[in-house]
């Protein structure tokens, strides 16, 4: 016996449900990999969280079931995106059941439907219930998507104080103020030809290490995980090029400005990045690469020494 347009629809809402979807996991599966407080968190401030989406989802499995009988219902106010009455895991598998239960319900209603009544518009609605059927299979797998991305643990990264630019660029700036107000008016008197190379030197580091990382396709800001490690180019002789790029041009910037204070700075710039950033990139690296980063540890210097 052929499948009625009523029973197909019906499998669908199924499949979606707690079946095997093509596009992906089904929802009941999605939701399955949360606890109740991981359901209640929010990944930003603006975003919804995975129990506002399944308590939504269920809003929208009970307004199409409804509007087959009166196209004028809507939902109530407040239960677009509605917060739990509680956070447990009680209240969460309550929830969750409640929505297994909203579509089955409707999957139920529409598998008897004829297909001249699947056909009939929805009021003065602009659409038929086949559409409104359909369109509530896909917002099941939309959202499916959404919580499947929320679910998704943060990934670890290096706990660095700052990030490396920070402190060269900090350093200049104090040294500025300290020139402008110390009253010392002792000045380095090199050629500004020297600067000029120390600055070319430090940006040409940097920047050869960068492209490196842009080759093995892994970040390399210190507040996303890194995919790969970078061992080729600058890293061959040093294990940190970029952070020596910037100090030799907050060298170069020194002898530029003839501002002694710059490179007095040099000292608390490299131990700020030595103990603020590279020891914490290190024990993180460590961690997450292993035996091969030890490796480098084992085989690469640090700085030049």
């Amino acid at each position: 016996m052929p499948v009625t347009p009523g029973e197909r629809l019906a499998a669908e809402l199924r499949r979606a449900w707690n079946g095997a979807p093509w596009h992906g996991p089904s929802v009941a599966e999605v939701l399955a990999r949360l606890t109740a407080p991981q359901a209640a968190s929010r990944r930003a401030r603006s975003s919804h969280t995975p129990w506002q989406l399944l308590r939504h989802l269920t809003t929208w499995v009970d307004t199409p079931r409804l509007r087959l009988d009166d196209p004028s219902c809507d939902p109530p106010d407040g239960e677009e995106f509605p917060d739990p009455s509680a956070v447990s895991a009680e209240q969460w598998a309550q929830d969750v059941a409640r929505l297994g239960d909203a579509i089955e319900q409707l999957a139920a209603r529409v598998s008897v439907m004829t297909a001249d009544e699947l056909a009939a518009p929805v009021g003065e609605r602009g659409y038929s219930r086949t559409t409104m059927l359909d369109g509530v299979v896909q917002h099941l797998a939309y959202h499916a998507g959404q919580v499947a991305m929320l679910a998704l643990q943060k990934e670890a990264v290096a706990n660095v104080l700052l990030p490396a630019p920070f402190v060269p660029i900090t350093a200049l700036l104090l040294g500025e103020g300290l020139s402008h107000f110390s009253g010392i008016t002792w000045r380095l008197g090199w050629p500004g030809w020297t600067g000029f190379v120390l600055i070319a030197a430090g940006a040409g580091l940097a920047y050869w290490a960068h492209e490196h990382f842009v080759k093995r396709r892994t970040p390399a800001v210190p507040w996303r995980a890194p995919r790969a490690l970078v061992l080729g180019g600058p890293f061959a002789f040093t294990r940190n090029p970029m952070y020596l790029g910037f100090l030799l041009a907050q060298a170069g910037v020194g002898v530029l400005r003839n501002n002694p204070w710059d490179l007095v700075l040099l000292v608390p710039s490299w131990a700020l990045l030595h103990w603020g950033v590279v020891l914490r990139e290190e024990r993180y690296l460590l961690k997450k690469f292993g035996a091969p980063y030890q490796e480098l540890l084992d085989t690469t210097r640090r700085w030049l020494v």
